[in-house]
């Protein structure tokens, strides 16, 4: 365990410790009990409030696909936020069974068409949290409509 952990352990024993010896002022042993809990209950704390940080700092932001938002993020340089719609429009299968002048309609141009294996790319953004991740929507057709759509994170 580094210094930093160490200390920030020692303040919660403290402060617990202190807690703990006002709670128990009229009984017997109140300091053995309030050191034995506080030494217990210190990392417990610690450790819980370390994996909040770190689940905050992981977590993929998400919002309901809303078409304007969508083309308007799309105009920018990098087409940011957008990622943060894709899981909400793949769950509510607005795009399967569209052809694809209704997709272009829907969610714009895309970067990248490819004919010969009948699906479109569009950049989404990228998201942080301990690292990068660049997020891509795949659209694929068959018969000139939507069959499938995959979400594409890829790790920096």
């Amino acid at each position: 365990m580094d210094r930093s952990a160490f200390l920030t352990i020692l303040i919660l024993a403290i402060v617990v410790f202190g807690i703990f010896s006002v709670v128990f002022k009229n009984r017997k042993r109140q300091f053995f009990k309030s050191i034995l809990l506080a030494v217990f209950i210190a990392p417990v704390i610690y450790f819980l409030i370390v994996s909040v940080l770190i689940l905050s700092a992981t977590r993929e932001r998400s919002r309901d696909f809303d078409a304007a938002i969508w083309q308007a993020n799309a105009r920018t340089e990098n087409g940011t936020g957008n990622y943060e719609m894709v899981d909400d429009l793949i769950d509510s299968r607005l795009l399967i069974d569209r052809d694809s002048s209704e997709v272009r309609e829907i969610l714009g141009s895309p970067e990248l068409k490819d004919q010969k294996q009948k699906f479109w790319q569009y950049y989404t953004g990228t998201s942080t949290g301990f690292g990068f991740v660049d997020h891509q929507l795949i659209v694929k057709f068959a018969h000139n409509k939507v069959i499938v759509l995959e979400h594409i994170r890829q790790q920096d």
